[in-house]
């Protein structure tokens, strides 16, 4: 029996499955699986299972919740006044000038 030459070392070591890799591998090889049950569970008779499966299949969409702000918070954000921590909001304009036809 001949001696393992390096180059039949490094061989070997590249054709070896790290675990992490085989692992990874065995995830991928269950995603469709796990989107059908998904998709399933959107037919749950509770719906509790069936608003889960859904926000589940949207997460993984990319599509999240939006923000929630406060009042207060929105029309900071938008321009509509400055927030003053004694009085609350002050200097608080409307968002748009009214034109003069809707004043008649």
């Amino acid at each position: 029996m001949a001696a393992k030459t390096e180059a039949d070392e490094t061989a070997d070591e590249s054709t070896e499955v790290k675990p992490i890799e085989a692992g990874r591998d065995e995830l991928q090889a269950a995603i469709p699986q796990a989107a059908d049950t998904l998709t399933e569970l959107l037919e749950a008779d509770d719906e509790k299972v069936q608003i889960r499966a859904a926000e589940a299949i949207l997460d993984r969409a990319g599509l999240t919740k939006a923000q929630s702000y406060s009042r207060i918070s929105a029309q900071v954000q938008v321009g509509g006044g400055e927030r003053d921590s004694t009085m609350g909001m002050v200097d608080a304009e409307p968002l748009e000038e009214p034109d003069e036809d809707s004043l008649l």
